[in-house]
């Protein structure tokens, strides 16, 4: 039963993504049209062109933004508004509700993710633009320290960023749950105090992340030498955040669970 809540859950917040799966590709196929016709000597196709550059690239700004406004908006309406009611009486536990909302959020997030790349690559590949890239990349390294060097020292590093980067989003995502949880629970103002909590938690956590932040940078300023030492501290910094988020994930996790469970007031 859990995938078929989660197959209508996803189903749910793809239809609603369409107008920009359907929107993005036909945008890059323009552009990359155009830019095969000699924009230069054609006014009126220049602008045309460099118009629809500056929309391409705002869209790429506004494409998460959409995707977790769509998101929040399901969420709320599966399980806090008048669907909840058809919601909670489904066959499947609160933590299978919850589960099949953040996979189909994340699912939908990645989803976005790779059609910027994929639309990016429509628009604007040349069989040297990724070699002109890594070209570009390698000679500002090289200002600093030796490609190889850099690679071998910090190559764990770009993997916690990476690992953080998804950590990040998903507590990211659990704030909103969370404070549109505490602020649904309540008989009246349920909008705005969903707000209200999201700030406020954000704005606590904000400032424990700061204070983890103040202390791992004061032990820096002691032992950083060189560039080994600086990496290091990095790797300690990603990591200690890392954590820091999986257990606000938990903990935010295990808390609108229960709030589900003993606090549900659906409108």
């Amino acid at each position: 039963m859990f995938l078929k809540v989660f197959k209508y859950d996803f189903k749910a917040i793809f239809f609603k993504f369409l107008p920009i799966l359907a929107i993005f590709p036909v945008v890059a196929v323009v552009i990359r049209i155009l830019s095969l016709l000699d924009v230069d000597g054609n006014l009126f196709v220049g602008m045309i062109w460099g118009g629809l550059n500056v929309l391409f690239f705002l869209g790429f700004v506004l494409i998460s933004i959409y995707t977790l406004v769509i998101c929040i908006v399901r969420y709320t309406k599966s399980l806090f508004r008048d669907q909840g009611y058809l919601t909670h009486t489904l066959p499947v536990n609160k933590h299978q509700l919850l589960l099949s909302q953040i996979l189909a959020d994340v699912l939908m997030e990645f989803i976005s993710v790779l059609v910027v790349v994929l639309c990016f690559f429509i628009a604007y590949y040349t069989p040297s633009l990724l070699a002109n890239i890594l070209k570009a990349i390698n000679e500002i390294l090289e200002i600093f320290i030796p490609v190889e060097e850099f690679y071998k020292i910090f190559g764990g590093t770009i993997a916690l960023v990476i690992i953080y980067s998804i950590v990040s989003f998903l507590q990211s995502l659990f704030i909103i749950y969370t404070g549109i949880a505490i602020g649904h629970s309540f008989p009246k103002n349920k909008g705005i105090l969903s707000v209200v909590f999201c700030i406020a938690i954000n704005y606590g956590l904000n400032i424990v992340t700061g204070i983890t932040s103040l202390i791992v940078g004061a032990v820096g300023d002691f032992v950083i030498l060189g560039v080994t030492d600086f990496a290091n501290m990095a790797n300690l910094y990603l990591t200690i955040s890392i954590i820091e988020s999986i257990l606000i994930c938990v903990g935010a996790y295990f808390f609108d669970i229960y709030l589900m469970k003993n606090k549900l007031n659906l409108e």
